[in-house]
């Protein structure tokens, strides 16, 4: 019924041998060819990633000028470049990358990269979740979503997206305790999906939902509320919301909007704050519950927007219940 996104799996590796370097990179880049040029005097190459279901965040340290072949990607990988340089080529077309910005690896197309003694930082995201979110978002048929550029819509989008970027480095490098939480990951996931979708130029973009719900019946939306009442510590998407219901995502989201004026994850969200409260209510903190523990476990990675969503709803700081 949902995705399982799996323990948080976790990859370090640093040499200053070249040899050693490409004997690796070969291993975990199956296909992609390497052609080496020049060596720092100081030779290093660092790598670290971090990744649950959906999602990846990683590190390069690229100590050489290098050329790479990378067959076609079976998923969205998002870089930022904070030295060096970095020049892609997608068939006719060439980015070139400074410090500083952001790219994006379209996938199912070979591309070749002139890396020049970089250290870069990069986010996976897996193809179908961004599409997914992309026609909840906006109510486009999956078949015709894609990126249409690598670089982003503005210079100011290029800094949100960094942020982005930051913001999701630390928290998987962070405490262990936000990625064993599966509510947590789509979180993330979702969140890294919408500034995607907001940041560089895609098929989506344009969409706007139409009154496809204007006529479905109000039981549909009973339906999506029942399943999301009974799965609300899953994590759920709107397609499997939708099927539940038995209408399209772009249905629902319409039906929502004319029956309840909202929208199904503002109910989902809704929902988990509920059972977040009654968590609170039954817990003990001398037994060692906490407020943070009973936020991740709900999906909040952030415990001042779900203290502020908490006070908004309840009238009080979650603290105050936990202690009674």
């Amino acid at each position: 019924m949902t995705q399982d996104v799996g323990a948080p799996h976790r990859f370090t590796f640093a040499t200053r041998e070249v040899a050693e370097a490409h004997e690796v990179l070969r291993k975990i880049y199956v296909g992609h060819e390497f052609r080496l040029h020049r060596v720092n005097r100081r030779f290093l190459y660092q790598q670290e990633s971090v990744g649950a279901g959906p999602i990846m965040v990683g590190r390069v340290r690229y100590g050489m000028d290098v050329d790479t072949h990378l067959e076609p990607l079976d998923h969205l990988m998002f870089l930022v470049l904070r030295t060096g340089r970095l020049e892609t080529r997608d068939g006719r077309d060439v980015t070139r990358t400074r410090p500083g910005e952001t790219r994006l690896l379209r996938v199912g197309r070979p591309l070749s990269n002139i890396n020049l003694d970089f250290d870069l930082y990069s986010v996976n995201l897996d193809l179908g979740m961004v599409t997914e979110v992309a026609a909840a978002r906006t109510g486009i048929d999956p078949v015709r979503f894609r990126f249409e550029a690598m670089t982003p819509v503005s210079a100011s989008m290029n800094r949100f997206w960094r942020g982005t970027m930051a913001y999701l480095h630390e928290l998987f490098n962070g405490p262990s305790e936000p990625l064993d939480s599966p509510l947590a990951v789509r979180a993330a996931a979702d969140l890294a999906a919408s500034a995607a979708l907001a940041t560089f130029p895609n098929s989506a973009v344009a969409m706007t939902y139409r009154s496809a719900g204007a006529r479905l019946p109000v039981a549909s939306v009973r339906r999506a509320m029942s399943f999301m009442d009974t799965h609300a510590g899953e994590p759920i998407t709107v397609t499997q919301i939708a099927a539940a219901a038995r209408v399209t995502p772009r249905g629902l989201q319409a039906a929502f909007r004319r029956h309840v004026d909202s929208t199904p994850m503002a109910y989902l969200r809704s929902a988990r704050l509920d059972h977040a409260h009654q968590d609170l209510l039954s817990a003990d903190p001398v037994e060692g519950d906490t407020v943070s523990a009973i936020a991740r476990r709900w999906g909040y990675l952030h415990a001042g927007r779900f203290a502020a969503d908490y006070r908004a709803r309840y009238g009080r700081p979650p603290g105050d219940t936990l202690r009674g």
